[in-house]
């Protein structure tokens, strides 16, 4: 529609500087008419192409705005892809730490045992007791980061939420900018 507007814009121009000027001096008063007619229609024809810089202004200007969203959209995805790898990452080492805190448990018992029947001396019961209580701390500090790294990515996600939602905006803004324009155009015809 726009296309139209502006290639009718161009036809009316070149017909207005290649038309013959001498067709319109048929006489003083058709000429003094016809001036006039000129300088309205290079008046109107002027407004149109003011209302068109304008409205290309706009769009770049929403353009301009609609890739900065993207390019903060990309980042944060990419943030909240980031987070969800490190949160998966800790997880598993949770599950590794409480899966060698149970076999060391059960090596504790078996050596408890030992030492009991003088096989083995106590101090290795104590190597086995340190390593546990270790695993203990690690389990709680990978806990600990689980749950820091889980509040970031709620975050991370909320903010990339809102960045969809303003780049929705942003679109339907300009579709309905541009809606509007042609409704006002149909409507001057």
């Amino acid at each position: 529609m726009k296309r139209q507007n502006i290639w009718m814009l161009f036809c009316i121009i070149g017909l207005y500087f290649f038309a013959p000027q001498q067709s319109y001096a048929q006489s003083g008063t058709t000429s003094a008419l016809n001036r006039s007619n000129q300088e309205q229609i290079v008046q109107e024809i002027l407004s149109e192409v003011r209302q068109l810089r304008v409205e290309v202004q706009r769009l770049k200007a929403s353009a301009y705005q609609t890739q900065v969203v993207i390019e903060r959209l990309r980042l944060q995805q990419d943030q909240v892809t980031r987070l969800t790898r490190d949160i998966g990452e800790v997880r598993e080492r949770i599950s590794e730490a409480k899966t060698r805190q149970v076999k060391m448990n059960g090596m504790f018992e078996e050596t408890e045992k030992q030492v009991q029947s003088g096989l083995i001396s106590p101090s290795e019961l104590k190597k086995i007791s340190g390593e546990i209580e270790e695993l203990k701390q690690r389990e709680q500090r990978l806990t600990e980061e689980e749950s820091q790294l889980s509040a970031e990515l709620d975050a991370a996600r909320v903010k990339l939420i809102t960045l969809n939602k303003q780049l929705d905006e942003l679109g339907q803004e300009t579709a309905g900018a541009g809606g509007e324009k042609r409704t006002n155009k149909n409507d001057n015809k």
